[in-house]
């Protein structure tokens, strides 16, 4: 219990207690104080009906009609009211739920924690614990606390008609006279308690399949996405059999997690119906002794009965709210797995130190799974050097680039960066949203200036987009291959990093073409220190130093 309300706060605390969102107290105040005009509201509905069916049953016209027209403007006012504070609820909602998806992606990309999340795999789907978890934790929040409040106001409010209603109570027992007071709320009190009991026992499964049901759902989307990202690749393996064959294994994830639900919410139908519809004719039966022996008249009766069912209404609250306190749990618990796996990978990101040249002592790194890669590299690289990486395939050669650039988390050993700005071109870069601008110039904004975005396009052999910078299109499918490693040499150009490293970033491209780009780079960026894994052969006489790491493979 102690743990899930620390959970339970941990996410609440950065909002609430940010003085910059005063205005969700004042929110929060203005809703429980329509809840408490709604509750006052049905006070007075209660009070309405027995002078209504007392004049019903005498049947007295006049008053009939006086009192119909007493009860419209109570429905006026609460309709204004509902509505206006299910408004303001909604409210609140989009303004916390925008301040906690706004927290979680800002704690997600900062110190690269989600490339490490994504190499291990622990944590699934980030983005459905944002979009959907997100969501779903504020709005059941928000709206069961708010529902909570006004429900205690409700209780503490009728419990006092029902107490007064009740009268005092004689019965006979064992041969002792016995006197109750109150008697009406002792039994409303007894009879919730065993419903609320019952319903727990049947229904806690509820947690652990809603928590699995989020997952099976996430996962499908995710296929899904997949296949949409992978379209041009798996249609040229004709692979659309094996695509369906898992996507219906995903679904037959969500159909036996449904089927579960499914049960389990039957069982507590059966049991959750039948208890609300008895709810409706137990305090009739409770107050029939009064009525029979006319201590109370019929609209007295009705007054009762609504009363009862008021109080029974707030303490069956657990009851009615089990299956969002369910949903509730299942969005708390994945955000916070979700929160603390990024707490533990920003962790793992320390500073590297920073001097005039790029410098490596006993540095081993590993996969995430712990096999080993390369062992005790020693490297050393002059400033605006370049420097060519060679090693068998699957050696580690990719990781030790990643490593160098901050990215790879599972290393042993010493090293230390050259001052300045880094910047690693892969074999397929990342193309992005947006204008054709905004691509070239990515991660940074768009430059308004056109004619330096256009020359740097003629200068990577891309002169055919040169005015097309305002297009938006789909990247990933616009560009070749090779068009995106020419681009992806234009953003070098553009942020002139002090050292690239090149991870086969001319794969795609013939001799003469990565040739002339790696010259092009020589020429534009002459104190660029370069360090670059390449299988390309014909290229070596561009590079100053040749460093074969095979003779640092783990033993």
């Amino acid at each position: 219990m102690k743990n899930v309300v620390g959970q339970f706060w941990a996410l609440c605390r950065p909002f609430w207690l940010n003085r910059s969102h005063w205005q969700a107290w004042l929110l929060i105040v203005v809703i429980v104080g329509m809840g408490g005009t709604i509750v006052w509201l049905n006070v007075l509905i209660n009070n309405w009906s027995k002078s209504f069916y007392d004049a019903l049953g005498a049947f007295n016209g006049g008053l009939l009609y006086a009192l119909v027209k007493e009860y419209c403007v109570y429905i006026a006012i609460y309709i204004g009211v509902f509505v206006y504070q299910d408004w303001f609820t909604k409210l609140l909602i989009i303004r916390w739920r925008g301040a906690l998806t706004a927290e979680l992606v800002d704690s997600w990309l900062a110190k690269r924690a989600f490339y490490r999340m994504s190499l291990t795999g622990q944590t699934d789907n980030p983005d459905q614990r944002i979009a959907q978890d997100v969501d779903l934790f504020v709005d059941k929040t928000v709206s069961l606390t708010v529902n909570f409040l006004i429900v205690m106001a409700q209780l503490f409010s009728f419990v006092v008609i029902l107490w007064q209603l009740s009268g005092v109570q004689r019965f006979t027992l064992f041969g002792s006279e016995w006197v109750v007071k109150g008697y009406l709320v002792w039994v409303v009190l007894i009879y919730t308690l065993v419903g609320s009991l019952v319903t727990h026992l049947i229904g806690k499964k509820l947690h652990g399949l809603n928590y699995h049901k989020q997952k099976a759902e996430a996962d499908f989307r995710a296929s899904l996405l997949r296949k949409h990202d992978n379209a041009e690749q798996i249609a040229q393996y004709g692979g659309e059999q094996q695509e369906k064959r898992h996507l219906a294994g995903n679904f037959r994830a969500i159909v036996q997690n449904w089927r579960s639900l499914m049960n389990a919410e039957r069982n507590l139908g059966f049991f959750t119906t039948g208890y609300s519809r008895v709810s409706l004719i137990v305090p009739v039966f409770a107050a029939l002794p009064a009525f029979l022996n006319k201590t109370v008249t019929l609209g007295g009766l009705m007054q009762i009965r609504s009363a009862f069912g008021q109080v029974h209404g707030a303490l069956s609250w657990f009851i009615r709210m089990y299956h969002e306190l369910a949903l509730l749990s299942a969005s708390m618990q994945r955000l916070s797995q979700f929160r603390a796996e990024i707490l533990q990978h920003q962790s793992q990101q320390e500073p590297q130190p920073a001097g005039r040249e790029l410098h490596i002592r006993q540095l081993s790194f590993a996969t995430p799974q712990g096999g080993p890669l390369l062992s005790n590299v020693e490297l050393q690289c002059e400033p605006g050097s370049w420097n060519r990486l060679s090693g068998n395939s699957g050696l580690g050669k990719s990781t030790l680039l990643r490593t160098l650039n901050g990215l790879w988390p599972y290393y042993d050993g010493q090293w230390q960066a050259q001052e300045g700005r880094s910047l690693l071109l892969p074999q397929q870069s990342y193309l992005g949203q947006g204008t054709l601008a905004d691509v070239l110039c990515y991660p940074q904004p768009a430059l308004a200036d056109n004619a330096f975005l256009s020359e740097v396009l003629d200068k990577v052999g891309l002169s055919a987009w040169r005015d097309k910078l305002a297009q938006q299109l789909n990247w990933d499918r616009v560009f070749s291959g090779g068009e995106r490693q020419r681009l992806a040499f234009a953003r070098a150009l553009i942020a002139r990093p002090d050292t690239l490293y090149l991870d086969e970033a001319t794969s795609s491209l013939d001799h003469g073409a990565a040739r002339q780009l790696l010259g092009m780079i020589r020429d534009e960026l002459p104190g660029t220190t370069v360090i670059a894994v390449t299988h390309q052969n014909e290229l070596d006489d561009l590079f100053m130093q040749h460093h074969d790491l095979s003779t640092f493979r783990h033993a």
